[in-house]
């Protein structure tokens, strides 16, 4: 058998001419945008790639930012990241010809174990700066939604069947259409009845010169309304169109071991109870929340005055919130936070709040049943007194819970043991024990 040896400087001058030899590059002619939306139910914040290049990250309803790139041929990848593991896993690909002034949106349907990736696109918009309309097209992302008809006017319009301005099916997207500037309402009727009101904004103001891309979703465990829209710009943030027929909703805890037991009121004259006798870790029901400013005070059950709390409380339209009275004596307060209540296909939720006086910043560690606790790191430092933490998020499995003063190394609390699974989400408060040395550990839900 004979070999044949070549010399390095000889492979390289082979292989430069075989690359110089009847192959090029594709060259581009123009630019491109291109973005992402998550329409997941149980998804978290996903990935968006283009090849191996991150391009940003979004979580359910939520859209990347618009960026450009050559009009030559890409794959778009997502990704996700389940609990437990070191890296990232890809769960979906989508190759594309980009072509130049073209506005794109990959849109992720589906779940992580059968994700679909639409594709959404429209020529791009130069707008002059005399314009006074701007350029929408609305989608159809609602999965519990069948083949509905939308209608689009100005506040006060009735839709009438003939007047929609598109009849859709889940992941149908309409063309273009030009609007002036303005107040508009986004209403959804089922087919061909316009007198079943299905899903009805609030008003919305739209601006000139704008690219909007208005899609329905539903709704989750976050709101009681089945579905909101939300508008996606060009040019600002995106803009949520809650269902005006459901309105905020709040529930009220008594977190303050010092307020003792209270009644609350939303008027200034204190004529209108909402929630009585809440005493010391009482959780009222949630209760509808008027939009706009609400004036809520906190007086001694029974007693009209004297007035122990007073707070503005406003949450957004469809939101479910929380309430917290906390604080000593001297510095009672009341604070509001938003819950995120959806669980989803990658991990389990745990989110805390701290309502303890005595111990201004706290740790919080989740570690395996029976393991020793100072080998352990703690999945939460430094939460603050009258806060609420991030969602922390966890493997599937059992857990014991314990409590530390930060930078202390006695217990504070715990171990409270927690059996969860995939998709759970676990609602918890931190509160002040009468024994000042301690605090207690106290599990509001899980799976709200």
């Amino acid at each position: 058998m004979r070999f044949r040896y070549l010399t390095l400087p000889l492979v390289a001058t082979l292989m430069i001419a075989a690359c110089d030899s009847g192959s090029s590059l594709p060259e581009a002619s123009g630019k491109a945008s291109i973005r992402a939306i998550n329409a997941m139910p149980s998804a978290p914040e996903v990935s968006f790639l283009i090849e191996e290049r991150s391009v940003g990250t979004a979580d359910f309803r939520q859209a990347t930012n618009l960026v450009e790139y050559d009009d030559l041929t890409y794959t778009f990848n997502f990704e996700a990241f389940f609990a437990g593991d070191t890296s990232l896993t890809r769960f979906a690909s989508r190759h594309l010809d980009v072509v130049a002034d073209t506005d794109y949106i990959m849109v992720l349907t589906g779940t992580l174990a059968n994700a679909s990736v639409l594709l959404w696109e429209s020529p791009q918009r130069a707008f002059s700066a005399t314009d006074t309309v701007f350029e929408a097209k609305f989608a159809h992302t609602a999965e519990s939604l069948g083949t509905v008809d939308y209608y689009f006017a100005p506040p006060g319009t009735a839709p009438v069947l003939g007047e929609e301005i598109g009849t859709l099916a889940f992941g149908d997207i309409t063309s273009v259409a030009d609007y002036q500037a303005g107040d508009y309402v986004l209403t959804v009727t089922a087919g061909d009845d316009p007198t079943d009101v299905l899903f009805q904004s609030d008003t919305t103001t739209l601006v000139a010169a704008t690219q909007y891309t208005i899609s329905t979703f539903d709704g989750g465990p976050n709101t009681f309304a089945p579905i909101i829209a939300r508008a996606y710009p060009t040019t600002a943030s995106v803009l949520t169109l809650a269902d005006i027929n459901y309105p905020a909703t709040v529930e009220f805890v008594n977190g303050s071991l010092d307020l003792g037991t209270v009644d609350i009121y939303d008027d200034e004259m204190q004529a209108s109870q909402i929630v009585d006798n809440l005493s010391h870790k009482g959780v009222s029901a949630e209760l509808n929340l008027a939009a706009g400013n609400n004036e809520i005070s906190f007086t001694p059950s029974d007693v009209n005055n004297p007035i122990l709390i007073e707070a503005t409380v406003n949450f957004f339209t469809g939101i479910r919130g929380r309430v917290v009275a906390v604080g000593e004596t001297d510095t009672l307060r009341a604070v509001a936070y938003s819950t995120d209540r959806r669980g989803v296909d990658t991990h389990a939720k745990l989110q805390i709040f701290s309502a303890t006086s005595n111990f201004p910043f706290v740790s919080v560690f989740a570690i395996a049943p029976d393991a020793v606790l100072d080998t352990q790191a703690p999945i939460l430092s430094s939460l603050t007194s009258g806060s609420a933490s991030a969602n922390l998020p966890l493997a599937a499995g059992s857990y014991d819970i314990y409590i530390r003063e930060t930078l202390g190394t006695a217990n504070l609390a715990g171990p409270v043991r927690l059996d969860i699974e995939i998709g759970d989400v676990v609602q918890a408060i931190i509160y002040d024990n009468v024994d000042p040395a301690i605090a207690d550990f106290e599990v509001l839900s899980i799976n709200p």
